[in-house]
């Protein structure tokens, strides 16, 4: 049986579940923050083991049954109140606790809570990374736009999404708001996006042609933007699956840039990827690698 934890209206969890069905898959959908669900867990531990069950409705299910588990927006950071945090961590420490594949298992997943942290752990695998400045003083910011020439982004240091965008003259006068919430800024490199997700050991690559500063909002910011399949040189590759095999990822979305002269940065690596967006765009078959790792069992 595999165990799927999340919004039962995300279009990821969504998606994983129908490529389940299609395999005739043993499952069980579980959200703990919705109204209206009847469900509960108990288990213990001895001797490095749990033994235990959850029961959703009048179905329960004993952890001796679970052979995988998939987890989508469940965890602290995605609860709204102190009663749904609660919940939330329970049943991620009941997926910790199981001997069985778990995508992802929070301290993987929790690499990504700080980029900065990420960016450290990302350099050792091969990958360059750009010069990078987090400050709360706006002289500092200035001095670092002018020791880049000029070429800057600025975007969030934690997990919560951010439009990343060009910092300009024009900001200069907002930068005495970082006097109260700390920027990351990071020098602006020139050449082609390339997302790379990591399903187990089978990996996909989508090259990204944009003339925004964020290929994710083109449309909005009414730029330009295409994809397209490719396949990456074999040492890109080897660095790849590295990396998410040293973060302890089962599932990842590594974001490069190729420079025009070959050189690959690393900008971070996304724990939970929404891969239907570039499934829709290139017609790879991500899902269906995420539902062979789920349907393969225990790690």
């Amino acid at each position: 049986m595999i165990l799927l934890m999340g919004p039962m209206a995300d279009p990821v969890l969504a998606n994983v579940c129908a490529r389940l069905a299609v395999r005739n898959a043993d499952l069980m959908l579980v959200h703990p923050e919705s109204e209206g669900q009847d469900w509960d867990v108990s288990w213990s531990t001895e001797d490095g083991s749990a033994a235990g069950r959850i029961r959703f409705g009048q179905r329960v299910v004993d952890t001796a049954s679970i052979e995988a588990v998939y987890l989508r927006g469940v965890g602290a950071r995605s609860a709204s109140t102190p009663h749904e945090r609660m919940v939330s961590t329970a049943l991620w420490e009941f997926a910790e606790s199981l001997p069985v594949l778990v995508v992802n298992r929070r301290q993987a997943s929790h690499t990504n809570m700080s980029k900065p942290y990420q960016q450290q752990l990302i350099e050792p695998y091969g990958f360059r990374v750009p010069k990078t400045l987090i400050t709360m003083v706006p002289e500092e910011a200035r001095r670092f736009y002018d020791a880049c020439q000029g070429r800057v982004i600025y975007k969030s240091i934690s997990a919560e999404r951010s439009i990343v965008r060009p910092l300009t003259p024009a900001d200069f006068p907002r930068l005495e708001q970082i006097r109260s919430c700390p920027v990351q800024l990071q020098e602006t490199i020139t050449g082609a996006d390339v997302r790379v997700h990591t399903v187990g050991d089978r990996l996909f690559a989508t090259e990204v042609l944009s003339d925004g500063a964020d290929y994710r909002y083109a449309e909005r910011e009414d730029k330009q933007r295409t994809m397209r399949a490719v396949e990456l040189e074999e040492s890109v590759q080897t660095r790849c699956r590295n990396l998410a095999k040293g973060l302890g990822l089962s599932l990842s979305g590594i974001d490069l840039r190729r420079t025009p002269e070959g050189a690959y940065y690393c900008f971070e690596v996304n724990t939970s990827p929404a891969f239907p967006f570039f499934e829709n765009y290139t017609g790879q078959r991500i899902g269906d690698a995420l539902a062979d790792l789920l349907c393969a069992g225990r790690a």
